[in-house]
């Protein structure tokens, strides 16, 4: 029985050192990215797992005695793990915000660049054909009117519509 409980504390030991390495990547805050927290996050619900196996094995093993000191001590370990996943969650959360910023940011620059395009663009300055209600110049005129307005690339379906008034 006490070769058990030494067993299942270097156990115990060996969880807490993973989770305390974690901690200290997560404090430097280097090379952080999503795949990266998304792996740790894996790699601490297996840990979150063998705890669990280790808190059953140490229900069966630990007398009566000394079960509010071992219960005591879980956890503090199980409080650990909890913390570390929230930390790990918040960086994942503030990475994805961050690179949904920055593609926010780089469609601003693409709707600016769109934006300028289309006000330097001055509706009268097209020499718009003149229909004078008579049949036999429509066809002259509407195939004027699309190789102006229509099949012009630089004008927005809005554009069109204002050159059809």
């Amino acid at each position: 029985m006490a070769s058990d409980l030494v067993v299942l504390n270097r156990k115990k030991g060996n969880i807490r050192g993973q989770l305390t390495q974690l901690r200290a990547f997560i404090e430097k805050r280097e090379n952080l990215d999503e795949a990266t927290m998304i792996t740790q996050l894996d790699i601490l619900s297996r840990r979150g797992t063998r705890f669990e196996e280790l808190r059953n094995e140490f229900y069966w093993t630990v007398s009566d005695n000394d079960f509010d000191q071992v219960e005591s001590s879980l956890s503090e370990l199980e409080d650990e793990i909890f913390k570390t996943e929230i930390s790990l969650k918040s960086i994942l959360h503030e990475l994805k915000l961050n690179s949904s910023v920055s593609n926010s940011s780089t469609d601003g620059v693409i709707a600016k660049d769109f934006i300028d395009k289309t006000i330097s663009i001055k509706l009268s300055e097209i020499p718009l054909p003149l229909f004078n209600d008579k049949i036999e110049e429509w066809n002259s005129f509407k195939q004027q009117f699309l190789n102006l307005i229509n099949d012009n690339p630089n004008l927005t379906e809005n554009q069109k519509c204002y050159y059809l008034r």
